[in-house]
């Protein structure tokens, strides 16, 4: 009796699992249709209702261990079934730590969700390596045995496919493979080559280790654990990325015949709706082409008119959808507006009737150019402007077309209030980043002023109920905002020679700037003027001004105190501040040397800084100084500037100027600064236009 009753229960989960998805010759096929999966890795918070606003149609959710967790995932499938969502259930396993995979009846357990319709697939590892593969194996064969017909999807360490036992692993248990790549972009700058090129070639390389169906995780974070490094996230990944760069990277994915997109994860874009609004807009557009995307013929790198420009044609039924993206190198630094005119893209086209070319530019779709392609069988649409990525439809059947254009009409309300906040928060991201990194003298200031109004004009559509406006204003904000950011790009670029080389992975991303002290009074970069940046200084010694006569010379400054007069990196002298010796010290890069951190006492007080100047031959030279408040400079032993008396308040570049003598090879600048009280500056710099001259701290 017991036997029946079990294989009972096996025809019963038979019967319930023929509605779940399915593979079919590599395409995934749910309720009998090509299914592109478009989802987030899910968290208690997460509600299907977050995952609708932003067009998701799939959930990925850590699978249950109790049977009271099991109660409250059915439940949420149910939720999630309401809204159209598809549940990918994850047995969390893998790493490199390969930990124990779930227990049998753990695994059983959780087969028995097969029985909800919007079971999409079983993720049965995370980042497998070799040790792993043992435990994947038992996973699934109790899945199969258990829900047979369920797809199973693992993420791995892409270089186990070159291993006998990873490839046939994979090959034998895992129907889809799921991985991703962070696009770093590389340590020195001026950034060489492209990270969304590179990010593609990974994908060329896990389908030739792992063959098709290949899914992927979008991060919505670029630059993985670089963010404290570059000081611009407490802690984690950061720093979080354009907007247009994680649309880039869906489509520089797609392009690579990608079939699955999971954003990384749900928590990080509740925090960006920046990149939330971004995010909407791309998987709604992706759905109006899901049939296309999920099961077309693909034809990679199509032939256009624009190196920067890719293009990727499915062929599904009687019509085309070419996937087009502005992969510009060193994204986001000079991408400017991001927008391509008149580009052409030639595309296979089997029929003899010419067809239509439609651009989705939302909330408008936009007719192309089309004329027969050189090459037989292809057509040549020539596309009027494309704005960082968009989809275009080849067709001749109008049917097609109409519903295309009903579609995209339907975007800007689903977007109502997304549009709104996402044209807001980058507002707001990018003017902070100008403000805090001064780099609001870098840039036209309209550019700000101009993206602040097309937020008031997308807030005053929304409110007025014209979606397909606010959607407008929207799109023009973020444009304004990507100009801006490549304005200070640019500008920063042309200053890098400037940077010291330890700084200058702060221009990996303009949110990095913040660590350039002086940005906004750097000097032009054909300043004639060469600051001298690096120091060593050593202090403070007592000014011993006389607070009775304030207009005469304090005694501290024609004293001679041991640093004029001991010529030794590693002496220890008596401060006010207590024993010290000669330490490192960094002038901003306006040129100016701040003394205020490197001491306790600053005020009445007085301190040494020099460093090395190495001359290609005998010259003479005008030097430049600023000080507050007096200061005493010697060159090679020799005094060849003194100003004893208080400045005021502040320091400025080239207060005095006098001229010095170099003597080929090294030459040994001091400088003393002394401090009635308040700013305690100094700008030392050299009339060198052609940097002949090398500037080196210490001895």
């Amino acid at each position: 009796m017991r036997r029946l009753w079990t294989s009972l229960a096996a025809l019963l989960l038979l019967a319930t699992t023929a509605r779940a998805a399915r593979l079919e010759n590599g395409v995934l096929i749910v309720n009998g249709k090509p299914f592109f999966p478009l989802g987030s890795w899910n968290s208690d918070a997460t509600t299907p209702e977050d995952m609708a606003r932003l067009g998701m149609n799939t959930a990925f959710r850590g699978a249950p261990s109790t049977e009271e967790r099991l109660a409250e995932s059915r439940e949420f499938m149910r939720r999630c079934n309401e809204y159209g969502i598809q549940v990918i259930q994850y047995l969390s396993y893998g790493g490199r730590e390969a930990r124990t995979p779930w227990p049998p009846e753990k695994v059983r357990m959780v087969a028995t969700l097969a029985s909800e319709p919007n079971l999409l697939a079983w993720n049965v590892g995370d980042d497998i390596y070799l040790p792993a593969l043992a435990g994947l194996r038992q996973t699934v064969s109790i899945l199969r045995e258990e829900a047979p017909g369920v797809p199973t999807v693992a993420d791995c360490e892409p270089k186990i496919g070159r291993s006998e036992e990873g490839a046939t692993t994979f090959r034998d248990y895992v129907d889809i493979t799921c991985n991703y790549d962070y696009p770093l972009p590389d340590v020195e700058y001026p950034l060489p080559g492209n990270a969304f090129r590179k990010h593609q070639a990974f994908f060329d390389e896990q389908r030739a280790i792992f063959g098709d169906p290949l899914w992927t995780w979008t991060q919505t974070y670029m630059w993985h654990w670089t963010g404290q490094d570059l000081n611009v996230s407490a802690e984690g990944p950061g720093p979080y990325p354009e907007p247009e760069q994680v649309r880039l990277l869906f489509f520089a994915e797609i392009n690579r015949g990608v079939r699955g997109l999971l954003c990384f994860s749900h928590r990080e874009v509740h925090l960006q709706p920046n990149v939330a609004a971004e995010i909407a807009l791309t998987f709604r557009e992706i759905a109006l082409f899901n049939d296309h995307l999920a099961a077309g013929q693909a034809t990679y790198s199509l032939p256009t008119s624009d190196p920067d420009l890719d293009a990727t044609a499915f062929r599904y039924g009687g019509s085309t959808v070419i996937s087009a993206a502005l992969l510009r190198p060193q994204f986001p630094h000079w991408m400017a507006e991001g927008i391509v005119r008149d580009a052409s893209i030639t595309c296979p086209w089997p029929e003899d009737a010419l067809p239509r070319a439609l651009l989705v530019a939302t909330p408008d779709v936009v007719e192309c150019a089309v004329v027969r392609g050189s090459a037989p069988g292809t057509v040549r649409v020539t596309v009027p402007s494309l704005e960082l990525a968009g989809f275009v439809l080849l067709s001749t059947d109008e049917e097609e077309i109409a519903r295309l254009r009903a579609g995209v009409a339907e975007l800007p309300a689903q977007l109502k209030t997304l549009a709104l906040s996402g044209a807001m928060t980058q507002i707001q991201k990018v003017n902070a980043m100008l403000w805090q990194s001064g780099a609001f003298s870098l840039h036209d200031p309209s550019l700000s002023m101009n993206s602040v109004r097309a937020g008031e004009r997308c807030a005053e559509a929304t409110v007025s109920g014209r979606y397909a406006d606010a959607v407008r204003a929207w799109r023009e904000a973020m444009r304004l905002c990507r100009v801006a950011v490549d304005s200070v790009g640019r500008s920063v670029a042309m200053r890098t020679g400037q940077v010291l080389p330890k700084d200058r992975e702060y221009l990996r991303t303009p949110y990095g700037l913040h660590n350039l002290r002086g940005l906004a009074q750097a000097p032009p970069p054909n300043d004639r003027w060469h600051f001298i940046r690096e120091w060593m200084v050593v202090g403070p010694f007592a000014l011993d001004r006389d607070m009775g006569d304030l207009d005469a010379t304090p005694a501290g400054f024609e004293r001679a105190y041991p640093p004029e007069t001991e010529d030794s990196s590693a002496a220890t002298y008596t401060t006010v501040d207590g024993p010290a010796e000669w330490r490192y010290a960094e002038a901003d890069l306006s040129g100016r040397l701040d003394f205020l951190p490197y001491f306790t006492m600053t005020e009445n007080v007085l301190a040494y800084a020099r460093c090395r100047v190495i001359a290609p031959r005998d010259m003479d030279v005008q030097a430049s100084l600023g000080s507050n408040d007096g200061a005493k400079v010697w060159v090679n032993g020799e005094e060849v500037f003194s100003f004893p008396v208080p400045r005021g308040r502040k320091a400025f570049p080239h207060q005095d100027e006098f001229p010095i003598r170099l003597k080929a090879g090294t030459n040994h600048v001091l400088v003393k600064v002394t401090n009635l009280g308040a700013n305690w500056r100094l700008y030392l710099s050299l009339d060198d236009p052609g940097r002949e001259v090398r500037l080196v701290p210490g001895w």
